[in-house]
C-alpha cells in the first residue's frame, strides 16, 4: 500500500512538472495576439480621424491618433463581396465571388472550404488559437451541409448571429432579444442587446485563451441598418441619423471595453488590434429614406456609400494599434486593399501561405512594424463589383468602363478626364493613364462559380443585361 502511494506520488509529481513545461512552452510562443475589428456599412464621412465633422468615435479616433492609420484602403462597395476578399486574399475576380450573395437570407452557393482557404484556417495549422464573434452571413448555418462551416474555415469557437432566410426565427434578429448561436448551441438573450453579447463573450475569450497566442475575428453587427435604440439611449426620442450616431457611438464604446480588457489582462502590448469597416456608409437614399445617415465631411452630407464605386464607397478606414509593437502617431501613404489581410495576418503569424492557392494580396505587416520593405510597395489599389473594376494611384483612378479621374482635384469624381484635352497635354495625367490601363489590362476575366447569385443586385443586373440585349435585338441592322 506504501508502495503504491509513493508511486502514485511520483506519477502525479511528473503529471505536475508536464503540465508546467507544456505551460511554460506556450508561454514562450511571443507571437501576436490579433484582433481583427469589420465594422458594418459606415464609411470615412463618420470618422473624425478621417476628417469627419461628426464626433461619435472618441475611441476609435484615439486609438488612431496613438497607432497607425492608413490614408487609403479599398474595399468592395458592399458586404458579402468584401468578406470573400477579405478572408481569402483573392480579388473577386480570381475567386468569382464578385457580386454580392448573402446565402444566410437567399440559399444556393456559399463560401465554400474545399474551394478557398480562410486565413482562420492557416492560423489554426500555424498553432493560434481561433475565434469569430458578430455576423457570419456566407454560409447558411441551418443548412446541415453547412452547419459546421466555421470550423471548416478554420474558426475554433464562436459566439454568431447567423442570420436566416424570411420567415426563420434569425431572419434580421441581431439587435434586441437577438438569435445567437455559442459553439453550437442557442442562447437565451431576450432583453440583450446583440453587440453587447458579442463583445462580452470576446472579453472572456481573452481571458481564457491569453497563454496562446489567439486570433479573434470580430465581425460586428453596428451600424448596419435598420436604426435602432442602443442601451445608452433607451426611451429618447430621436431621428433615424441620431440613432445611427448613436449606433455607431456604441460601438465605439464596445471597442473601448475591448481595449480595457486587454490592458486589464496585460496582453495590451503584444495583442495586434485592426479596425476597418466593410464598405461605405449605407445612407437609406436607396430605400427612400426621409433622412440620409451619411456623415458631414468637409461641410456636406456625405452621398451613398453601399454599392458605390467612388471613394466615399470603397476607400475606408484602416487603423491598426499595439503600443509596443506598432507604435504611435503614424500616418501612411501606401496603398491597401483587402486582399492585403490575409498575407499580412499570416506573416504577423509566422505562418506559410498555402500552397497551390493564388494569393493576390501582399502583406503589409512590415509597415505595421515599422520595417523596411525588401522591395518597393506595390503603386496602385483595386477593387471590383461585377464586371466594373477600378484601379488607382496616390493621385488619379481609372475605371474599367473608361472614366478616369484627378481625386486629388476631383475627390467626388465629377469631371471625367478620359477625353478632356487635358489627357493630351498633360504628362503626369497620361502617364499614369497608361499605367494604370496597363494594370487593368493584365487581369483575367472574371472566374465563375458553380452557383447562380441570388441577391437582388444580382437580379437587377440580370434584368438590366436582359433588357439591353433585348433592345439590341430589336434594333434595325444598319
Amino acid at each position: 500500500m506504501k508502495r503504491l502511494t509513493q508511486s502514485g506520488c511520483i506519477l502525479f509529481c511528473l503529471l505536475a512538472l508536464n503540465l508546467t513545461q507544456l505551460s511554460a512552452a506556450e508561454k514562450t510562443d511571443k507571437r501576436p495576439n490579433i484582433i481583427f475589428i469589420l465594422l458594418d456599412n459606415v464609411g470615412k464621412d463618420w470618422f473624425r480621424c478621417y476628417g469627419s465633422e461628426e464626433n461619435q468615435t472618441p475611441t476609435i479616433d484615439h486609438l488612431a491618433y496613438t497607432g497607425l492609420r492608413f490614408r487609403n484602403c479599398y474595399v468592395t462597395p458592399v458586404c458579402s463581396t468584401t468578406r470573400h476578399m477579405l478572408l481569402t486574399g483573392r480579388y473577386p475576380f480570381r475567386s468569382g465571388w464578385h457580386t454580392h450573395h448573402d446565402p444566410a437570407i437567399y440559399g444556393g452557393g456559399y463560401f465554400d472550404w474545399n474551394r478557398e482557404i480562410c486565413f482562420a484556417r492557416i492560423l489554426r495549422d500555424a498553432g493560434y488559437d481561433t475565434c469569430i464573434s458578430g455576423k457570419w452571413q456566407i454560409n447558411d448555418l441551418f443548412d446541415p451541409e453547412q452547419k459546421d462551416a466555421l470550423i471548416k474555415h478554420g474558426f475554433q469557437e464562436y459566439c454568431i448571429f447567423p442570420e436566416g432566410k424570411k420567415g426563420h426565427p434569425a431572419h434580421k434578429k441581431r439587435y434586441w432579444d437577438p438569435y445567437v448561436i455559442q459553439n453550437g448551441k442557442r442562447l437565451d438573450t431576450k432583453g440583450k442587446f446583440g453587440p453587447d453579447i458579442f463583445t462580452d463573450y470576446l472579453i472572456e475569450y481573452m481571458k481564457t485563451h491569453r497563454d496562446k497566442p489567439f486570433c479573434a475575428y470580430y465581425s460586428a453587427i453596428l451600424t448596419h441598418i435598420p436604426v435602432v435604440h442602443t442601451p445608452h439611449n433607451l426611451g429618447k426620442e430621436l431621428t433615424p441619423r441620431e440613432q445611427f450616431a448613436g449606433m455607431l457611438n456604441y460601438s465605439d464604446h464596445l471597442i473601448g471595453r475591448l481595449v480595457k480588457a486587454m490592458d486589464e489582462l496585460g496582453i495590451r502590448d503584444n495583442t495586434i488590434l485592426f479596425i476597418v469597416p466593410d464598405n461605405g456608409t449605407d445612407n437609406g437614399t436607396d430605400q427612400n429614406a426621409e433622412q440620409s445617415l451619411g456623415g458631414r465631411i468637409n461641410g456636406r452630407i456625405s452621398a451613398e456609400g453601399i454599392y458605390s464605386l467612388k471613394e466615399q464607397g470603397i476607400n475606408m478606414p484602416l487603423i491598426v494599434n499595439c503600443p509596443k509593437l506598432v507604435g504611435s502617431e503614424r500616418i501612411s501613404d501606401d496603398l491597401i486593399d483587402v486582399s492585403d489581410i490575409l498575407p499580412t495576418l499570416v506573416e504577423l503569424a509566422k505562418a506559410p501561405l498555402p500552397k497551390g492557392v493564388t494569393i493576390d494580396g501582399r502583406s503589409f505587416a512590415p509597415q505595421i512594424l515599422n520595417q523596411p520593405l525588401n522591395k518597393p510597395w506595390r503603386p496602385w489599389c483595386l477593387t471590383q463589383y461585377y464586371k466594373q473594376r477600378v484601379v488607382r494611384d496616390q493621385r488619379f483612378k481609372l475605371y474599367s468602363s473608361g472614366e478616369f479621374y484627378d481625386l486629388s482635384e476631383d475627390p467626388l469624381e465629377q469631371h471625367d478626364l478620359a477625353d478632356s484635352q487635358r489627357m493630351r497635354t498633360e504628362g503626369a495625367s497620361l502617364k499614369s493613364h497608361t499605367q494604370l490601363k496597363r494594370v487593368l489590362d493584365s487581369l483575367p476575366e472574371n472566374s465563375k462559380l458553380p452557383w447562380e447569385f441570388r441577391s437582388i443586385s444580382a437580379r437587377k443586373i440580370r434584368a438590366e443585361e436582359a433588357r439591353q440585349k433585348a433592345a439590341k435585338g430589336a434594333s434595325p441592322k444598319p
